[in-house]
Order: C-alpha cells, then sequence, then structure tokens
C-alpha cells in the first residue's frame, strides 16, 4: 500500500507542476522572442530526443537499475528547471539557453519514460498494475488540469520565476518519493558493455513473437492520433461556433475531465470485458467524432469533446496496461522506447496534417476522416484473441 501512496503522489505532484511549467515555459518564450514560431520550435525541441534517442535509451533502460535512474533522471530535472527560474530572476533573456534547457528536459523525459514503465514493473505485482497505471493516468491528468490554472494566478499574483521555481520542487519531491518505494520484483541488472544495435534487434525480436504486441502497438498508434487531432482542433473548433478563449477552456477542460474521469473506472470494466472493452474504446471514439461532425450547438460540442477524451483516455489506459502485463521486466524498456517513438511520430504528424487539412477540407471532414479510419481499424480486430489480459 505505501508503494502505491508513495508512486501516485509523486506522478500527481509533478503533473502539477507540469501544467505551470506548460502555461509558465509557453507564455515567457512567446514574450521574450516576440514570434509565435518559438512556441512551435519549443515544442518540436522536446519531441526530438524521443525520435532520436529511445531505441538506446531504451536498451540501457533494460540493463540498468529503473529505480536509480527514475530517481536520477527527477533530480536532474528538479536542477535543469531550478536553471530556469534562476535565468529569469536574474534577467538573463536569452532564448537560446531556455531551448537547450528546454532540450535537456527533452532527454531526461526521454529516458524517464521507459524507465518509469519498468519501474512500475519491479514495484508492483501483476494485479496491482491496472489500478496503478488507470489512478496515475487519473491523477497525473487532474492535477494537470489544476496546474494550468494554478499558473494563472502564480503568474499575476506573484511572478513567473516562481512559477518555475514551484515546478522544480514538484521533481525534487517526486524523487524522494519514489526513492521510498520498496520493489517487489526487481531485475537483475547486467554489468558490462552493452550491444545497443543487437540488443535493439532483439527488442524487435521480442515484440514480434510475443502474441498481440504487434496489435497493441498498433491500438496506441490510434489514441495517438485521437489525442493530437482534438487537441489541434480544439481552438479553431471554438472559433468556428464563434466563440471566444472561455469556449476553448471548456473545450480543453471537457477533454481532460473525460480522462479522469476514465482512469477512474477503466480497471473496472477491463476485468469484467477483457478483450472486449477494446472494442467499447474503439466504437466511442468514432461515434463521439461523427456526434461532433453532425453537431451544431456548443454546449454539446462540449459533451462530445468529454465524451471523445472519455474514450480515448480509456482506450490509452487498456493499452498501456496491457503492454505492461504482457512485457517482461528483461524487455519493457525497449518495448515502451518503441511505442514512445510510435507515439512522438505520430502526434507530430497528426499535428502538421490536422492543422493542414482545416483550411483544406475544413473542421467537419477531418472529423468524419478519422470516424472512418476507426472504422476500418474494426477489420483488423480478429487480433484481440491474441491479446491476453492476465488480471
Amino acid at each position: 500500500m505505501r508503494n502505491k501512496v508513495n508512486y501516485l503522489l509523486g506522478i500527481t505532484i509533478t503533473g502539477f507542476g507540469d501544467g505551470i511549467q506548460q502555461i509558465a515555459l509557453m507564455w515567457y518564450i512567446f514574450h521574450l522572442t516576440g514570434e509565435a514560431a518559438s512556441i512551435g520550435l519549443m515544442i518540436a525541441i522536446y519531441y526530438l530526443p524521443s525520435m532520436l534517442l529511445t531505441p538506446f535509451l531504451s536498451v540501457y533502460v533494460d540493463h540498468r537499475d529503473s529505480k536509480n535512474i527514475v530517481v536520477a533522471t527527477d533530480l536532474l530535472r528538479f536542477l535543469l528547471v531550478f536553471i530556469m527560474a534562476g535565468l529569469i530572476v536574474f534577467k538573463v533573456e536569452s532564448a537560446a539557453l531556455f531551448y537547450i534547457l528546454q532540450f535537456a528536459l527533452a532527454i531526461c523525459y526521454t529516458i524517464y519514460k521507459p524507465a518509469s514503465q519498468s519501474f512500475v514493473k519491479e514495484a508492483f505485482l501483476d494485479k496491482d498494475i491496472p489500478f496503478v497505471i488507470s489512478k496515475a493516468s487519473s491523477f497525473s491528468e487532474a492535477a494537470t488540469l489544476v496546474g494550468m490554472g494554478a499558473s494563472g494566478v502564480f503568474l499575476v499574483q506573484l511572478s513567473l520565476a516562481t512559477s518555475f521555481f514551484i515546478n522544480s520542487a514538484t521533481f525534487l519531491a517526486a524523487a524522494i518519493l519514489y526513492f521510498l518505494i520498496k520493489r517487489v520484483r526487481p531485475k537483475i541488472t547486467k554489468e558490462g558493455k552493452i550491444k545497443y544495435f543487437s540488443e535493439i534487434v532483439e527488442g524487435w525480436n521480442f515484440i514480434d513473437r510475443q502474441a498481440g504486441m504487434k496489435f497493441l502497438l498498433f491500438l496506441s498508434i490510434l489514441n495517438s492520433i485521437s489525442i493530437q487531432m482534438t487537441t489541434t482542433l480544439m481552438l479553431p473548433l471554438a472559433k468556428q461556433f464563434h466563440g471566444a478563449s472561455g469556449l476553448y477552456s471548456s473545450f480543453e477542460m471537457a477533454f481532460s475531465i473525460g480522462g479522469i474521469v476514465a482512469g477512474l473506472i477503466v480497471t473496472y470494466f477491463l476485468r469484467k470485458l477483457k478483450q472486449r472493452v477494446i472494442l467499447i474504446t474503439m466504437a466511442g471514439m468514432m461515434v463521439s467524432a461523427l456526434l461532433l461532425y453532425w453537431n451544431d450547438f456548443k454546449i454539446a460540442a462540449v459533451i462530445c469533446i468529454f465524451i471523445l477524451g472519455l474514450f480515448t483516455m480509456s482506450h490509452l489506459i487498456i493499452v498501456q496496461t496491457l503492454i505492461q502485463l504482457n512485457t517482461t521486466k528483461e524487455y519493457i524498456g525497449r518495448v515502451i522506447g518503441l511505442r514512445t517513438i510510435l507515439a512522438s511520430f505520430v502526434k507530430i504528424s497528426s499535428a502538421l496534417l490536422t492543422g493542414t487539412l482545416i483550411s483544406q477540407i475544413g473542421i467537419n471532414n477531418i472529423l468524419l476522416a478519422f470516424a472512418v479510419l476507426i472504422l476500418l481499424s474494426f477489420f483488423t480486430l480478429g487480433n484481440l484473441k491474441k491479446v491476453s489480459v492476465p488480471i
């Protein structure tokens, strides 16, 4: 029980800090440069390391102590964000320095992602993993939402530097909480030189021979498309409804609240319905996209986005849980690493494609195309029987 409390508290605290940083960092870099392109560059910098370095870092994670990596990366992130705060305090107004620090943070996150999943595999029994993953998703989403709201207050009532100091403190607190977790089934770490390329190939071979794993990775692509498409569409959709920033904020909150609810209920349905719950979440994404396509009312649009968030995040949590349960401790880093690469590539591609198509075919037709994509994906559901649900 103590492990669960420490892990979920650590996830919640860093989620709150991430919410603050999302607003504070983008606000600062935009006002520092005066160019909207700087925000896109900052986002691209954050995704770049995951696409370039994940194969090698995930192999490293599989051969080293995951708990030590998680604690070390959170301590390093504490230091990097603390430096950002210091630069603001001492009025060192250099966009280049912030780009470099953002790149360093992205590297930390790139190694943290597979390490944290490996850590979960070691710190909890299989019967506890669905609960931990679903609640971590829900708590993190809620905390990020609160952090984004609190960031506006901090920027007005306190200072920009204070927002960065608070975020840095959340990483330090998380590192302490993770350090206190005792692993129930630690993996055996390998000493000596790591043969990265052969280990990467071995990871691919594991995915190829593990029943249902390739299908789970395909399913993860669907929820990545849904998340990034919705995120990209919400602002122009609000404008289409002749709404201001308030309507856009309502869309953002509706999607996030849907994700929070998903984390609270999805484990129950996964235990009860097993593989069939994947069919339900896919149908839910398709139907909610079609409802948005046909809808002409603001309130109904908010409800539809809530439903889309509910089913998209439920689908995401289920896929994450099943990947965890169907992967051994020795390969979890590489499998999560591959999923991270796919997710990063799909998110960037979906954002660029959605942004381009909005002006070409319109928002409604994008929603229709997404619904058709999900419909076509139903033809792959014969692979569901290959997926084991050992809970």
